[in-house]
């Protein structure tokens, strides 16, 4: 299987607040701290919350082991598995009513993609694994190993499609010629996958966390017209996949609100995202448009999340 095919997009959460807008001024102070089932003191939540967009993407690298590769090459493998297995992972996500419109599929899809890396990485041995380093036995079909361990992820977390599953994952298995590399390449590709689902359990998904801080001049608040609450703030808690914490690349606090940096972005947002603006141009009404929420980002999940722009105001 080609190596560019296993370029493994990873999510990176740092922090989290959606549908609402926060007035730029210093947030209290933070603690480092994972996902939890406790809640956390809603000062410090505002710190973690306070990015508009907080999710941190990064391409995993993948860089050659020092270890010798095996003489004997695994069963070539079909690269294009792994598209058409991230396609059924995006339409399983954007089906599931629980997590669709979401910022935590990003998650899920980091999982999918992490173990289906492992699987392959396991067979082929030319690149360091993420975080399963056991050894397939000779021969094992990587292609296999791919569907099984996508196919084992995502029934995993979305079980409300297990029967469109299992028959998108018969379908890919019947391009496989049956044997000994198929059948082992499938069982790795579980391994790979069940090594990922026990290394994820209690990373503080779903945590009872709430951002109760009472409204302020610098304080996160809903806004117009559904007035919601924050989407997933147990993101920002969440254990991250590669970095050392959820604040490591955390950006700075907000200017203070005396501050002339403060009025200097205020004045700004007042003359370019008003109804009647006559300085902003015909291009950044239409990017404010595009990431409305007004428009419905089912289908365009988990690539183009609509964000509330202050220019569409």
């Amino acid at each position: 299987m080609r190596s560019s095919s296993l370029l493994t997009i990873m999510g990176l959460f740092t922090c989290f607040g959606t549908h609402g807008e926060e007035a730029a001024a210093p947030m209290p102070g933070h603690r480092r701290l994972f996902g939890g089932a406790k809640a956390y003191r809603s000062a410090r939540l505002g710190r973690r919350l306070w990015p508009l967009v907080g999710t941190v993407f990064t391409v995993v690298a993948l860089i050659p082991t020092t270890s010798a590769t095996a003489t004997a090459k695994p069963p070539a493998g079909d690269a294009k598995v792994i598209s058409d297995w991230n396609q059924i992972a995006t339409s399983t996500m954007a089906g599931d009513t629980t997590k669709t419109g979401h910022p935590q599929v990003f998650l899920y899809m980091a999982f999918v993609q992490a173990a289906v890396y492992d699987a392959v990485v396991g067979i082929d041995r030319r690149y360091e694994p993420y975080s399963f380093h056991a050894r397939a036995p000779h021969p094992s079909s990587t292609q296999a190993a791919a569907v099984a361990a996508a196919h084992e992820v995502l029934v995993k977390y979305f079980p409300y499609a297990q029967a469109t599953l299992d028959a998108a994952y018969a379908t890919s298995l019947a391009e496989i010629p049956d044997g000994t590399a198929k059948t082992n390449g499938i069982v790795f590709g579980v391994r790979a996958a069940d090594n990922l689902i026990a290394l994820r359990a209690n990373d503080g998904r779903d945590a009872p966390i709430l951002f109760a801080q009472p409204p302020a001049p610098g304080v996160w608040r809903p806004t117009p017209p559904a007035f919601q609450s924050m989407f997933d703030p147990w993101l920002g808690f969440v254990t991250p996949l590669l970095v050392r914490s959820a604040t490591q690349f955390g950006p700075p606090g907000p200017p203070t609100l005396t501050s002339a940096r403060y009025t200097r972005d205020f004045t700004e947002v007042k003359a370019y995202g008003s109804a009647t603006s006559t300085v902003r141009t015909a291009d950044q009404t239409a990017t404010a448009r595009f990431f409305s929420p007004s428009a419905t980002p089912t289908r365009r999940m988990p690539w183009r999340w609509s964000w509330r722009c202050p220019a569409a105001r």
